[in-house]
């Protein structure tokens, strides 16, 4: 049974071609009239052996010709709908066409070769192994490295991945070099609320906008929304805002609305340049809050609700964390165990593939498009996922939302939604163009064989259409 309703012009060939298998059903045949020669035929040749003349018999040679008409008339399909639609008024379905043997087998068929898809796409136990170790490897290095914990004095302080991070900044980016590129890249939405004398030079007073939290707040530090609303304020001379309260503001500030710039590529310039001397904190006051924030942090002060531990809201935790040093360098190092899940996935089915005796093109690890690399899309969901359950307890083990893997949990929803999409509408809509496929390719080559026939049929006969 087809998947998807009959259109009302196939409706009309199903009705002519049930007309025309009636038709050919109710033709007499000529086998019992075959039957009946044969029969005659062999008493007779026995009646020869029977008086010593069968051996003359077998010499007769019997030369049988198709006498073709002179002419053929082919009837339109709407005469033949006519026809049809005079004996069968009411829909004619495959159930009138088919026996139910017949439909029994044609769906054996198409379930045969939808596992036959299926087959091409399951994960083996190694495809299974391979992102499970990954997700597995990754995750004990985000527990044993990564993170914040406690030192002696109760105070919060990173994991080694992120002082090692902290190093090469340090090795990077000194001092002096921030100095220099903040004389360089000076941004209006680098605004507080008040100056060094402490007098108001916006034009509204921002919950956030100080120079601890001022990175969280205004949208041009963000390391990726900041190439949106920094270079709009760039453009423009303003400091766009969202505040701790979750407030969406644009507004100037006195002193630094001449800080614009002159086209749309100085502002992308400038915006990255300011983030690389505020991404290893600012030459003049080096503490984890000074930071950039992590991607799309300043979102979570729209989140005004949700009690966690001690704070009243999720915007109130993020603003806590961010204080205490959960910052773009920190994200970075959190980054290190994502990038190793990718890397162990990639490589490993990039051996399998080779070894499977795939080419070096159709094996080559590039890419995440369920369509073309569908088993690479699967084994690094399957890892993310085991990635993502582990930091999921060592978050509620040490009851610390210090240790949240972002990057980790950035990479787990991607894949999630890419997941989900394949398996719900790529991946069916895929496996029904590989059996139709199939199936068109049986039909044109059925379809080539009766047009061959019916070429050496009407070979020197005239062909009336009527």
């Amino acid at each position: 049974m087809p998947k998807h309703p009959l259109t009302e012009g196939e409706k009309d060939i199903l009705k002519v071609i049930k007309n025309e298998i009636d038709y050919a059903q109710d033709t007499p045949s000529l086998t019992e009239t075959k039957e009946t020669l044969d029969t005659s035929i062999a008493e007779s040749e026995a009646l020869l052996r029977s008086i010593g003349r069968g051996a003359e018999s077998s010499h007769i040679v019997v030369k049988t010709e198709i006498q073709k008409p002179d002419t053929v008339v082919v009837r339109s399909f709407d005469d033949l709908f006519q026809e049809a639609n005079k004996k069968y008024p009411d829909e004619v379905g495959f159930e009138d066409i088919f026996t139910k043997a017949e439909l029994a087998a044609n769906a054996e068929y198409i379930r045969q070769l939808n596992a036959e898809f299926d087959a091409v796409h399951k994960l083996d136990a190694i495809d299974v192994i391979i992102p499970a170790v990954a997700g597995v490897l990754s995750g004990a290095i985000d527990c044993l490295l990564g993170g914040f914990a406690k030192d002696a004095s109760g105070r919060m302080v990173p994991g080694s991945m992120t002082e090692f991070v902290d190093k090469l900044l340090d090795k990077a980016l000194p001092a002096g070099r921030i100095k220099k590129l903040e004389d360089l890249a000076k941004v209006p939405y680098d605004a507080l609320n008040y100056d060094n004398k402490g007098n108001v030079i916006v034009e509204e007073i921002v919950d956030g906008l100080s120079p601890v939290f001022h990175h969280d707040v205004a949208l041009g530090h963000d390391p990726i929304l900041g190439f949106i609303f920094g270079v709009l304020d760039m453009l423009r001379g303003t400091v766009t805002t969202l505040d701790f309260n979750g407030k969406f503001l644009i507004q100037f500030a006195d002193g630094f609305s001449d800080r614009r710039a002159q086209n749309l590529f100085q502002a992308i310039a400038i915006v990255f340049l300011h983030m690389l001397s505020d991404v290893n904190g600012s030459s003049s006051a080096k503490n984890g809050g000074m930071g950039l924030p992590v991607p799309f942090m300043a979102l979570f002060n729209k989140l005004q609700f949700g009690k966690v531990g001690d704070n009243e809201t999720i915007s109130e935790l993020v603003k806590s964390m961010f204080y205490q040093g959960y910052d773009f360098r920190h994200f970075c190092s959190m980054s290190i165990p994502v990038m190793i899940t990718e890397v162990v996935v990639r490589v490993s089915y990039f051996a399998k593939r080779l070894n499977d005796g795939y080419s070096f093109g159709e094996a080559i690890p590039v890419g995440i498009d369920h369509v073309k690399k569908p088993k690479l899309g699967t084994m690094l969901f399957i890892a993310h996922s085991a990635s993502t359950a582990i930091n999921a307890g060592k978050v509620a083990f040490t009851k610390n939302p210090l240790n949240i893997n972002y990057p980790q949990w950035l990479s787990f929803a991607r894949y999630s939604v890419k997941q989900l999409k394949w398996a719900l509408i790529e991946k069916p809509d895929l496996r029904d163009k590989y059996v139709m496929g199939i199936i068109d390719g049986e039909w044109d080559e059925l379809s080539e064989s009766i047009d061959g026939l019916w070429k050496e049929y009407t070979e020197g006969i005239v062909i009336v259409y009527i």
